[in-house]
């Protein structure tokens, strides 16, 4: 399975799945850290949230197509009201499988790592109905029926790789997949898309009709997924539909005001371990950064953020009663090579080359100076972001070795790189190729006698950090004689770009969209980017390596880890996209009577049950 990109409030816009977890929780879990200490407990209250610009949700049916999985709609919207049968992210702000809120025991291997089972807890839905695996049947089998429609769905994997399953009870089920998987795999990458709905309440193929059991045809799945995505269509009816209050999750649909604000009051029945103790959390829409921020600064939001324009002025909010804390994000960040440009694709179709902007690349140079210091640096699948990943037994997920840079900052090893594969270097200036030809110390395949060393580097407008980030890039780069000829654009251009499918012109060099590389959070629960590397997949410019392919087919099925590590240490060594920097999902401002927010999670699950006000 792939990465998701890393726009992170577009997480599905090409609805793939893979990801990291961290390690699995034990016992119940307890409240995050407070942001600040002092003042007395105040139960209930409404705690204001900003959405940032364009992402407020538009979608409320938890089985979500491609152009509505994003950031908010998901982990701060849908997720909220239904859970899913598997839920990830602790206390601690990580993405761990977390068995005391999740709707079922964790599953039970057999049958050669084919068959999973799976027992349901006791929880209930908002109206007093049992949690069963009758709505596990039901999602289920809208899944098989509409699966094209699905964000999550990716041809070949889920709920294509199921060869049968049974619900021989009401709180037991079992699945028999095509072929053995890595458990980890399978749990973090597969069962965790399982998401119960309530049939009871939900089986009807329009609003006058009876409840049925329509879903058990493939005709009546359709009918009742059809009916079910219109009524999700209509926004303006959401907070009077009574399809959407019958939940599970912690909150409700208490008023929904397209493009203004989404109001979520306490689940009063609640299943799970952690009762919400406010009452409501109220999410607010704005049009831009500088809207959002100058109602920060009059103080009327409890948990917004500080623009990345505005952060050398955040003492100005901390004076008002804030804390500014850095959100950190799971992924992977880098820009993109376009192996397949005619001119420039010979280049970097070289490793030394590519080798050689590594060495040129100062990560930590760039999150001083454009990330106030609150970026990690990115050398691979798995990023030196804290806490780092683990299977649910408690295993790294992340080799150690492919956590550092492979190639360190070093002007003096690029030139020497270049140097002996036959280029001309000019530091201040532009190398050309002295010595073209695929022999020892020759230039390589395809680059001609006299060709420079440069590209255009297109990137996100409108983006300070990305800009300095940039400038400082084409400075150090210039100290090897590598230029690199600037080309701001909109994201949506720059994001377009690096999506090359066959048969359309991929006439750019470099390409490097807002947050580039692939942010992770659930359902990508496994550090494995088989849609993202594999030969012929559209994502990263023509890369393709079969040795990279076969490792991660062997990752996938293999239980031991080692095979994940070997994939993990390929990607660090042979650089297939230019790793750079992960920046802050935000610098989120809090105020400081509001507990239980930080530490914020990596993956950008909201969790406002554990949030509490003080007087």
């Amino acid at each position: 399975m792939s990465l998701r990109p890393g726009l992170t409030a577009r997480l599905g816009v090409l609805a793939l799945v893979a990801g990291l977890a961290i390690a699995a929780c034990s016992g119940s879990p307890s409240s995050p850290s407070s942001s600040s200490g002092g003042g007395k407990t105040v139960h209930g209250g409404t705690v204001t949230m900003a959405y940032p610009p364009g992402t407020e949700p538009v979608d409320i049916f938890p089985m979500f197509p491609a152009s509505d999985d994003t950031t908010q709609e998901i982990f701060w919207f849908v997720e909220q009201m239904w859970r899913p049968l598997y839920w990830f992210g602790n206390t601690a702000g990580g993405m761990t499988f977390n068995s005391a809120l999740s709707l079922a025991n964790p599953p039970v291997f057999s049958n050669a790592d084919k068959t999973v089972t799976i027992t349901m807890k006791h929880w209930k839905w908002s109206d007093g109905q049992p949690i069963t695996t009758r709505d596990v049947e039901f999602w289920m089998n809208l899944l098989m029926a509409n699966k094209s429609q699905y964000a999550n769905y990716v041809p070949g994997y889920f709920p294509d790789n199921i060869a049968s399953i049974k619900y021989p009870s009401a709180t037991t089920f079992s699945i028999t997949f095509k072929h053995a998987y890595s458990q980890n795999w399978l749990l973090l990458n597969q069962l965790c898309l399982i998401f119960p709905m309530p049939q009871h309440a939900w089986d009807k193929t329009s609003a006058t009709g009876k409840i049925g059991n329509y879903d058990r045809t493939t005709a009546g799945a359709k009918a009742v997924f059809s009916y079910l995505s219109s009524q999700a269509s209509k926004l303006s009816t959401y907070t009077g539909n009574p399809l959407w209050q019958v939940v599970d999750g912690p909150f409700h649909l208490k008023s929904y005001d397209p493009n203004s604000q989404v109001t979520l009051a306490a689940n009063a029945k609640y299943s799970g371990p952690d009762k919400p103790k406010i009452a409501a959390v109220q999410f607010l829409n704005f049009t831009s950064d500088a809207a959002e921020y100058n109602q920060l600064l009059s103080g009327n939001l409890d948990y917004g953020y500080v623009p990345f324009n505005d952060i050398a002025g955040d003492s100005r909010v901390k004076s008002l009663g804030y804390n500014v804390v850095p959100w950190a994000q799971a992924g992977m960040n880098y820009a993109v090579f376009n192996y397949s440009n005619p001119t420039t694709g010979p280049l970097f179709s070289q490793l030394y080359i590519r080798q050689a902007i590594e060495h040129l690349t100062d990560q930590q140079g760039m999150i001083t100076a454009a990330l106030q210091g609150a970026g990690v640096p990115t050398y691979g699948a798995v990023p030196g972001y804290k806490p780092q990943p683990a299977a649910p037994n408690g295993t790294p997920l992340g080799d150690p070795s492919a956590n550092a840079s492979a190639y360190p900052f070093s002007v003096s090893a690029a030139i020497s790189l270049l140097k002996s594969h036959g280029w001309k270097v000019v530091p201040g200036g532009t190398d050309t190729c002295a010595k073209p030809g695929t022999g020892s110390g020759q230039c390589g395949a395809g680059i001609k006698a006299g060709q420079p060393l440069a590209f255009k580097f297109t990137y996100s407008s409108g983006y300070s950090q990305i800009a300095i980030e940039v400038q400082l890039l084409a400075s150090d780069m210039k100290k090897a004689g590598v230029s690199i000829s600037q080309q701001p654009v909109p994201d949506s251009v720059a994001f377009s770009d690096t999506v090359c499918t066959k048969g359309s012109p991929c006439n750019w060099d470099i390409d490097y969209p807002f947050l580039g590389g692939w942010q992770y959070g659930v359902p990508i629960n496994y550090p494995i980017g088989n849609v993202i590397f594999e030969c012929g997949g559209p994502y990263v410019g023509g890369y393709c390596s079969h040795q990279l392919d076969s490792q991660m087919t062997t990752a996938e099925t293999s239980n031991n880890i080692q095979a994940l590590y070997t994939y993990e240490k390929f990607l660090n060594a042979n650089n297939p996209v230019w790793w750079l920097p992960l920046q802050p999902y935000q610098f989120s401002a809090i105020k400081t009577n509001l507990h239980g927010t930080t530490p914020q999670n990596v993956g950008y699950w909201v969790t406002p049950e554990f949030w509490s006000l003080t007087s």
